[in-house]
C-alpha cells in the first residue's frame, strides 16, 4: 500500500510541478511579459497561491522519489544502483533536486523581489528612482529567467529519466 501511495503522490506531484513549470516558462510568461496585463496575471496567480503550491509539489515529488528509490534499491544498495535503472533513477533524482534548489533559492526569491519592485514602479516614482528600479528589475528578470529555464530543463530531464529508467 505504501508504494501505491508514494507512486501516486510522486507522479501527480511531478505532473503538477514539472508540467506547471513547462506551461509557465514556455507559454504563460512569454505571453504576458511586458504587457500591461503582467501585474494583474501575477497578482491573480499569487492570490491563488501558485507560488506556495508549486514548491510543495516539488518537495513532495522529490521526497517520495527518494523513498521509492530507497525501496527499489533496498537501501541504495550498490548492486541496484549500478544497474541501468538505478543509474537512470539517480540521474533523474539528482536533476529534480537541483531543479528544486534553483526554484526555491533563486527563482522564487527573484520573483518576489520583482513583484515588490513592480509595485514601486506602479506608484509613479520620480525619474531617477524609476531608472534605478528599471535597472534592478532587468537584472532580476534575467536571473529569474535563467533560473526558471534551468529548473524547467532539469525537470524535463528528471521526468524523462523517470519515464525511461525501467527500460535502461
Amino acid at each position: 500500500m505504501e508504494i501505491l501511495i508514494l507512486r501516486l503522490v510522486h507522479i501527480l506531484g511531478g505532473i503538477a510541478w514539472v508540467g506547471g513549470g513547462i506551461f509557465a516558462a514556455f507559454f504563460l510568461i512569454p505571453a504576458v511579459m511586458g504587457t500591461p496585463a503582467m501585474p494583474q496575471v501575477m497578482e491573480g496567480l499569487q492570490r491563488r497561491r501558485l507560488f506556495v503550491f508549486t514548491p510543495i509539489f516539488g518537495i513532495l515529488t522529490v521526497l517520495t522519489g527518494i523513498r521509492l528509490l530507497w525501496i527499489d534499491s533496498v537501501g541504495f544498495d550498490d548492486s541496484y544502483m549500478s544497474t541501468g535503472p538505478g543509474r537512470t533513477f539517480s540521474i533523474g533524482g539528482t536533476a529534480a533536486i537541483i531543479a528544486f534548489i534553483l526554484q526555491v533559492f533563486v527563482s522564487r526569491p527573484a520573483g518576489v523581489k520583482l513583484g515588490a519592485l513592480a509595485a514601486k514602479m506602479a506608484g509613479n516614482p520620480p525619474a531617477d528612482e524609476r531608472q534605478r528600479l528599471t535597472v534592478e528589475i532587468e537584472k532580476l528578470r534575467k536571473r529569474n529567467g535563467m533560473a526558471t529555464m534551468g529548473a524547467v530543463s532539469l525537470g524535463i530531464i528528471a521526468a524523462a529519466a523517470m519515464a525511461l529508467a525501467r527500460y535502461m
